[in-house]
């Protein structure tokens, strides 16, 4: 077992010596006995940033997550580079942002041309598998030499008494939105993935691996077993309420996406339908996950394996009156990101810096002393996860596709946030959006009119508006349909 003594001493002495290149992993290989890491990457999709029982969520019950925030590091601020599902998993895969990848949103093709961390280390002799939900559609045989998703229902008939919900949220017609799931737990996709991954990890304890276990709850339909449904006390749930017209100067596809799923006038019982629906989701998931984190102890890979838990994008849960994501409010855009590595990364702290989950890509080549290729966008968070700074960015960036311009190109909403203010580029034709989180952490003042932030505004959409026509990649829809449908 490396001590953290021997580690520290071992990366001294690498510093010292002035050897360029990734001094963490060629510590690590001092230390370990050039013994190489795996990597375990677990991952949910729209999992609310906070929704940790260790943060303070009154309703999360994460014991496997609290379990990594206790001997990992939780980075508290991290932001997504677009709040939907197949445009932030590419981010993360490519470690680029969203104009720079060209999968701009759901319904568009992966970047064959871009290259990925699962494909560096499986060209450097890594066993890469991915089980559960991917969704990078197009690039999957170049990333993984094992990609099993599993099924989302069984066949047959829904048991008496029992109902399934669409995947996007929809309360139009009288539909629910949160209900028990009605097959056993072992029909999931989550299951079926936990499962997939600790018989991947006995099956290749002697060689170094990836693993991507990527469940897709909480995301909708608000179904967990229902042993999880039952789980949460729906007596203390809180229904969230936000001050009367808050949304009135915002974009206004946020009221929009409201009436199309007819969701602007649920009852509170119907939001404590899709509340306990979304934390008896993530109950499940996180028991998944602690079920796999168990396996890896009980193989003895403890020491050895890179543990990252983060999420897609965040889910919005009735707050500002809004479900799922797609918009810049903190719960949508913002992502709970943990890395745990014993006696390397520095246990049991939680960071506030600014971070990208494009910064993902490089974090791992650098702990497992590989080069990051030139093309990624990212930056290494080596030094944060071991202590040697508390920062890392000075602002934070994501988008999300606004339809297309006059002129035929892409028209993106963009989203900067250096810590305190937070500026939403809306586009050439509606109002900005700004606010201050030193007097306003929920985001329900836009502060745009006010002439002393006028400077301000103007400086960061000039910034934003030329940071976006920089190495722009094309793009390629996947046919037709809604881009940004709720998948």
């Amino acid at each position: 077992m490396t001590s953290r003594r021997t580690f520290v001493k071992a990366a001294a002495g690498i510093a010292a010596a002035g050897v360029c290149g990734s001094w963490i992993g060629k510590a690590l290989a001092t230390a370990r006995g050039n013994t190489p890491l795996n990597v375990l990457f677990l991952m949910c999709d729209q999992h609310r940033p906070d929704a940790i029982g260790k943060y303070g969520d009154p309703y999360a019950l994460t014991p496997a997550m609290d379990s990594l925030v206790a001997d990992g590091m939780g980075l508290r601020q991290t932001y997504c580079q677009g709040p939907i599902c197949v445009a932030s998993r590419n981010s993360i895969l490519t470690g680029r942002y969203v104009h720079s990848t060209g999968v701009l949103s759901n319904g568009y093709k992966a970047n064959r041309s871009q290259i990925s961390f699962a494909q560096v280390l499986r060209k450097q002799g890594y066993k890469t598998a991915c089980f559960g939900k991917l969704h990078t559609p197009g690039r999957e045989d170049l990333d993984w030499d094992v990609y099993v998703e599993g099924s989302h229902y069984p066949p047959g008939k829904v048991p008496p008494g029992g109902v399934l919900l669409e995947s996007g949220l929809n309360a139009q017609n009288g539909n629910r939105i949160g209900a028990p799931y009605p097959f056993d737990e072992n029909t999931t996709l989550e299951w079926r993935a936990k499962e997939d991954t600790i018989a991947f990890m006995k099956a290749n304890i002697s060689r170094p691996w990836l693993i991507q276990c990527s469940c897709k709850r909480p995301h909708p339909p608000f179904q967990p077993p229902k042993k999880y449904w039952d789980m949460i006390d729906r007596s203390r749930l809180q229904v969230p309420h936000s001050p009367p017209g808050d949304l009135k100067d915002c974009n206004p596809r946020y009221l929009e996406s409201l009436r199309h799923r007819g969701m602007e006038n649920l009852t509170d019982e119907q939001v404590r339908d899709g509340m306990q629906g979304y934390y008896g989701n993530l109950a499940f998931a996180d028991a998944m996950f602690a079920q796999v984190l168990k396996a890896l102890d009980d193989l003895g890979l403890r020491q050895n394996t890179l543990v990252i838990y983060t999420a897609d994008h965040g889910e919005m849960l009735y707050e500002h009156r809004l479900w799922t994501k797609m918009v810049f409010f903190d719960p949508s855009v913002r992502v709970p990101l943990i890395v745990r590595l014993p006696e390397v990364v520095a246990a049991g702290k939680q960071s506030t810096a600014l971070v990208e989950s494009i910064d993902l890509f490089p974090t791992i080549m650098e702990f497992l002393g590989k080069p990051t290729p030139a093309s990624v966008q990212g930056r290494s968070l080596a030094g944060l996860l071991t202590g040697k700074t508390d920062q890392h960015r000075t602002v934070v960036r994501s988008e999300f596709p606004n339809g297309k311009s006059r002129s035929g190109g892409y028209e993106p909403t963009m989203m900067q946030f250096d810590g305190r203010f937070k500026v939403v580029d809306n586009g050439p034709d509606l109002p900005p959006e700004l606010y201050d989180h030193s007097t306003d952490p929920h985001e329900y003042a836009n502060l745009h009119d006010r002439p002393e932030h006028k400077e301000r505004l103007g400086k960061t959409i000039a910034e934003l508006r030329a940071w976006v026509k920089q190495d722009v990649a094309p793009s390629q829809r996947k046919g037709g349909g809604e881009t940004n449908v709720d998948e």
